[in-house]
Order: C-alpha cells, then sequence, then structure tokens
C-alpha cells in the first residue's frame, strides 16, 4: 500500500513540473480547469486509497485467518475422533495429536510436548530421510499417498515399527495441512508365497496341541490358536483384546507381567516361564510359557508371540513326588538310626547319609556325602576293617543282603559298637550300582564280651 500511494505522490509530482513548463497564460480557461481538474483527482485517489486499503486488508486477512482455522478445526475434529493413531500436520509440524497416538508413545496427557513440534522429533533420525520425502511428495501430489514404514521414538525410549499415511485434509483449504496416520506393524512375518502355503501354516495351527499366542505391544492378544478353547474353555472371540496378565493366576502375574513387559520394550528378545492360568470354570493350570518379540531391533517396542505347553500333569506328579520325599526324609529323620547309601569301594564313598548319622557317628551328613577327605572305612575299629569288608563282599558276590555287628571309633574317639544291614544295588544286567542299608546303636565299649559273642554268631551264619 504504501508503495502504491508513494507512485501516486510522485506521479503527481512529476505531473505538476511537467505541466509548469508548457504553461502558458494566455492558453484558453478550459485548459487550465482541466489541469486542475486531474491533479485534484489524483490526489482525491490517494486520500481515499490511503483511508480504506486498512479496512480492507484487516477484513481479508480475517478472512483467511478464520478460514485457516476452520480448517485446522476441522482438522482436529477428524483426528480426535478417529480410533487410530492419528495426527494433523501443517508443513512438517505436528499442530494436533489424538490420545491414541499419544498412548502409543507413552506420552498421555502430555500433548504440549509434541505440538508445535516437527515430526522429526518422534520418529528416529534414521528414518528422516524417506519421513521428507513422503510428505514431499504426499504434498506435492494433493492425494493420498502410499504407506511409509518408520521407527516411531516413544517417552522410554524405545521405539515403535510402525506405517504411516499421509492425506490432504481439504482441497480448497491450507495446501500444507495435512491428515497423518499411524498404525502400529503387529508381525514381522513375511506373507506366504502361495495360497497353498498359508493354508498349510493355518492346519498346522489350528491341529497343534500347544497354545500358540500373539500379543501386540499392550500385552492384548490379537491372535489365539483352538488349543487355547480346548484347554482354558474361555473362546477366542472373547479373549481376543484382553491382557493376558488376566487370565494368569495371582501369584504369578507378577513374575509374568516383568518378564512379558521386558519383552515388548525390546529389553530382552526371549523367555521361559512355568505359570499358572485360570480356566473359565476357575480350575488352576500349569503351563509352560515361551515367548520371543517379533522385531530383530533390540530397545523396540514390539508385539510377542509365543506358545504355552501342558505341564498339568507333570506338576501334579512333581507335586506328590516331593510330599513322597517330604514324608520318607521325615520318617528317616525320627528312625533311630542312620540309612545310607555308598559306593563298594574302599572307602565306601557316601552318596547319601541321613540325619541319624550325626547321633551314630558324630558326622554330618555334609560331611559325609561326596566327601574326598571322608573315609569311613577309616573310623572302623582296626581289629573290625577287614572282616567287615569279607561280609559286604560275600553278600555282594551271592546277591544277598549282609549283616553284622563292629566297633567304630566316633568323631570325639568314643569307641561304639553298632549293627548294620545291608544288601547291593544292581542294575538290569546285573551290575551293582551301589550298597544301600542300616547302621545304628548297640552298646558303648564297656559291653565288649556279650558284643563279641554276637559279632561271633552272626558271622557263623
Amino acid at each position: 500500500m504504501s508503495l502504491y500511494v508513494f507512485s501516486i505522490v510522485l506521479l503527481s509530482l512529476i505531473f505538476m513540473l511537467v505541466f509548469g513548463t508548457w504553461w502558458d497564460s494566455s492558453a484558453p480557461f478550459k485548459i487550465h480547469v482541466a489541469a486542475l481538474i486531474t491533479v485534484m483527482a489524483v490526489l482525491l485517489s490517494a486520500f481515499v486509497m490511503i483511508s480504506i486499503y486498512p479496512i480492507l486488508s484487516l477484513r481479508l486477512s480475517g478472512s483467511l485467518r478464520k478460514k485457516q482455522l476452520d480448517d485446522i478445526t476441522w482438522g482436529r475434529d477428524v483426528s480426535a475422533n478417529l480410533t487410530m493413531p492419528s495426527a494433523v500436520l501443517d508443513g512438517y509440524n505436528l499442530i494436533f495429536a489424538n490420545r491414541a497416538l499419544l498412548g502409543e508413545l507413552g506420552m498421555s496427557g502430555m500433548g504440549d510436548q509434541v505440538i508445535g513440534m516437527p515430526l522429526t522429533n518422534i520418529v528416529h533420525p534414521s528414518d528422516h530421510h524417506n519421513l521428507a520425502k513422503f510428505i514431499a511428495g504426499a504434498t506435492h501430489s494433493h492425494q493420498p499417498n502410499e504407506t511409509l514404514t518408520v521407527r516411531m521414538m516413544c517417552y522410554d525410549g524405545t521405539t515403535l515399527p510402525a506405517q504411516i499415511a499421509l492425506s490432504p485434509l481439504r482441497e480448497s483449504g491450507n495446501a500444507n495441512l495435512s491428515l497423518l496416520q499411524f498404525s502400529s506393524q503387529s508381525s514381522a512375518y513375511p506373507a506366504a508365497t502361495s495360497a497353498g502355503e498359508q493354508s498349510d501354516y493355518h492346519l498346522l495351527i489350528d491341529r497343534i496341541e500347544q497354545i500358540v499366542f500373539h500379543i501386540n505391544a499392550h500385552q492384548e492378544f490379537i491372535f489365539l490358536n483352538p488349543s487355547w478353547e480346548h484347554l482354558l474353555d474361555h473362546s477366542i472371540h472373547e479373549s481376543i483384546n484382553k491382557p493376558l496378565i488376566s487370565f494368569v493366576h495371582p501369584e504369578d502375574r507378577p513374575i509374568v507381567e516383568s518378564h512379558i513387559s521386558s519383552l515388548t520394550q525390546g529389553k530382552r528378545t526371549s523367555c521361559h516361564l512355568q505359570v499358572r492360568l485360570i480356566a473359565k470354570n476357575g480350575d488352576t493350570f500349569w503351563v509352560e510359557l515361551r515367548a520371543k518379540t517379533t522385531s530383530p531391533h533390540r530397545g523396540e517396542r514390539t508385539s510377542v508371540i509365543g506358545t504355552m505347553t501342558d505341564i498339568n500333569r507333570m506338576k501334579s506328579t512333581e507335586a506328590s513326588l516331593y510330599a513322597n520325599r517330604r514324608l520318607l526324609s521325615t520318617l528317616l529323620s525320627n528312625i533311630p538310626g542312620m540309612v545310607y547309601r555308598c559306593k563298594n569301594d574302599r572307602n565306601w564313598s557316601f552318596e547319601f547319609a541321613s540325619d541319624g548319622c550325626l547321633d551314630v557317628v558324630g558326622y554330618e551328613p555334609y560331611e559325609m556325602v561326596n566327601a574326598t577327605d571322608f573315609s569311613f572305612i577309616q573310623i572302623i575299629h582296626p581289629d573290625d576293617r577287614q572282616k567287615t569288608w569279607e561280609a559286604v563282599q560275600r553278600g555282594v558276590a551271592n546277591h544277598t543282603s549282609f549283616q553284622f555287628v563292629y566297633r567304630i571309633i566316633t568323631r570325639s574317639g568314643r569307641i561304639k559298637w553298632v549293627w548294620e544291614q545291608g544288601r547291593g544295588v544292581y542294575s538290569s544286567a546285573g551290575d551293582l550300582l551301589a550298597l544301600e542299608g542300616f547302621i545304628t546303636d548297640l552298646a558303648t565299649e564297656g559291653d565288649t564280651e556279650s558284643m563279641m559273642e554276637f559279632q561271633n554268631m552272626l558271622s557263623s551264619h
């Protein structure tokens, strides 16, 4: 406007100077009046333009701003009502991000940290070049573009593979205003090369006895095979989009959540757990859970695939064996004597000794079992060592039990008379595996005469 006014004033001055050079007072009066009217018209035009231009420019700019605000508001409404992660772009800058997008990035309620910032702030640096070409192509064509796979930067530092699509909001609106939509990639598997192969995969997964599952980065089921219904009676339709943790026994939830969270955040690539699942009728089932990430990149948010194998029968057997061992241990600890298992070597190296060995020989079980510095033959009285060795070897050779009385020297140096009964343990091929038996106290050294008679009596048999 200022340039326009300056041009009018300058032309008016030039006209007046030129007019003054050829002005002739003897010219007709009509010429004088025409010149005066021309000058007044020029001055009046300049005055009018100076007066009304600010009003016109203000209305024009207000109309354009209103148009832009209408476009932005419309774009926000569109993206806000979308359930998938979406945003509104003005060129390369984010001017709105819906809740779904902020949730995917782990930034719920933190929209002010991304609004007004370049889109590249939430995209991995390695994808910036492809992103710039993608946006430039979509903006130039004013048509929805092909999708682009990028890695989104989450608030916790992990990355999330996603496909993005860019569409112009209005053809008549701001050319730089566009709608950006995201869809996180749930699988890294290549598509089957033919319909036959795909059918084979489905048949295999549907028939396999193990539960095959696929969960997204939010730990929600996105795939389950029929074995899920067969084992737990939960329908697949009702279970999809529900978190895995909701089907886990409350006591096992902390460890499952810890391991699965590490997988979805890319902190580890696999896990192996034994956990309890809750069936629809409330029963508990033990399963062996094996899971792996679908992304090859460490530190990238990812979905998880895995299997669950029914080990309920194995766990029941383990529990029964544990109860039997505990019962046997209780019985052995209350027997007034020592139950043992040892090798048939010159030291009679112990593989097992019950707690009663402390009362019998004065040694703890851990001091005798698999101990290189302990030899049971050495605590037998020197006069009885050869007799006991020969008695055991006769029983082993004849595959019969052996029993005899002999003296031992306890840890404290006391001499005790003990009675032992045992036999060899053989393999199916007849090979000797070990000796098993029982040793108990008889008397101290003060009753030597009667013990010697008892010893001779057993030896004769």
